[in-house]
């Protein structure tokens, strides 16, 4: 079987009209011809997109823009080169009508499916962008609320769900400072600092932090909101460290913790 004969033959193979005896020498061809076995994959491939398509009629737009751009391309390859597009097309293009009708309708068909697909793909990432940041808003509105409530174990929870939001409000910042500077508990508050560090990039964090320090009367939450300050890199800290060593009343582990932490700002 010559490739000639191969192309013409190859709906047949699809729509199962092809006799037993064109069969084997259609597949000793195939195994024979790398390029034939290439196309033939492809038509394959195409084949079974068509067929998991639902049925449906190209709308008029559609029809017309394909049409547009096959008749444009046409043009500029008739430019490049008349005769050889012409030489390319017969040499390749089905001679028998229903193949030629098949193969047509393939295109047709397959033009469908993929703006199909690319129209479900814009559609599907607005929903998800939309789905995200309705995800986020409600983990803001529990994390607001938990950091609200009496008891020490739901505020607990409110600090730590706050770090899960890749990109919180105004409002959830504000509401993690007032934590670390006013909660009661200082496990709490000792999860603010924590949970703070994932945020000091925040325009006013870093400021904040700085300020909180005089405001600080556990040496646990002191020495964390320290190693915190030094992690970043913060070098505006320098002057509220030596502040703070320099009072009386704070804890010498603390005050020898700072004055050890300092030298890597310096």
């Amino acid at each position: 079987m010559m490739c000639k004969q191969f192309r013409e033959y190859m709906a047949d193979v699809f729509t199962g009209n092809l006799d037993s005896e064109m069969r084997i020498d259609f597949e000793a061809h195939l195994k024979a011809c790398d390029t034939c076995s290439r196309e033939f994959e492809q038509m394959k491939a195409a084949w079974e997109a068509m067929g998991m398509l639902e049925d449906q009629e190209p709308s008029a737009g559609l029809r017309s823009r394909f049409y547009t751009m096959l008749e444009s391309e046409k043009r500029e390859m008739r430019k490049a080169n008349r005769r050889d597009f012409e030489r390319w097309v017969a040499s390749w293009w089905p001679r028998r009508p229903v193949v030629q009708a098949a193969f047509s309708m393939g295109l047709l068909i397959l033009g469908l499916f993929i703006g199909n697909r690319l129209q479900l793909t814009g559609r599907r990432n607005g929903e998800m962008a939309q789905l995200r940041e309705e995800i986020r808003d409600m983990r803001q509105t529990v994390s607001l609320s938990l950091l609200s409530q009496p008891k020490s174990s739901d505020r607990l929870s409110g600090v730590n769900f706050s770090t899960r939001i890749d990109s919180p409000n105004e409002s959830l910042i504000q509401a993690l400072l007032r934590t670390l500077n006013q909660d009661p508990n200082v496990n709490v508050r000792l999860a603010a600092v924590d949970a703070l560090l994932v945020f000091s990039d925040r325009p006013g964090v870093r400021d904040a932090l700085i300020a909180s320090i005089p405001e600080q009367t556990s040496p646990l939450v002191q020495i964390s909101l320290i190693d915190l300050l030094i992690q970043i890199q913060e070098k505006r800290s320098l002057e509220a460290l030596r502040l703070l060593i320099e009072r009386q009343e704070v804890d010498p582990a603390v005050r020898q913790h700072a004055e050890k932490r300092m030298q890597e700002l310096t």
